[in-house]
């Protein structure tokens, strides 16, 4: 699965090369179709971006432990739903 993010969090845009989400924006193409967000414990947004497949756990595993995200959502039927 790829994924590309396109949008971090203020909290946390210090983290990223300053460049990051311009660079993510660029390489998203036709086959990114599904809308997703990482969340932390208390529900806050860090992370929001889209995917090639709406049923993979790789954006919250590759970002989900360093910076504290606990759910994966994707975008399905008007709503996001945890994974």
């Amino acid at each position: 699965m790829t994924y590309r993010i396109t949008h971090i969090t203020p909290l946390l845009v210090n983290d990223f090369p300053e460049d990051f989400i311009l660079n993510q924006r660029k390489e998203i193409s036709n086959k990114f179709k599904f809308k997703f967000r990482l969340l932390d414990g208390d529900r806050n947004i860090y992370f929001e971006g889209k995917a090639s497949r709406n049923d993979s756990f790789e954006p919250l595993d590759f970002l989900g432990s360093e910076f504290g995200c606990t759910d994966l959502q994707y975008f399905e039927n008007g709503k996001y739903v945890s994974l």
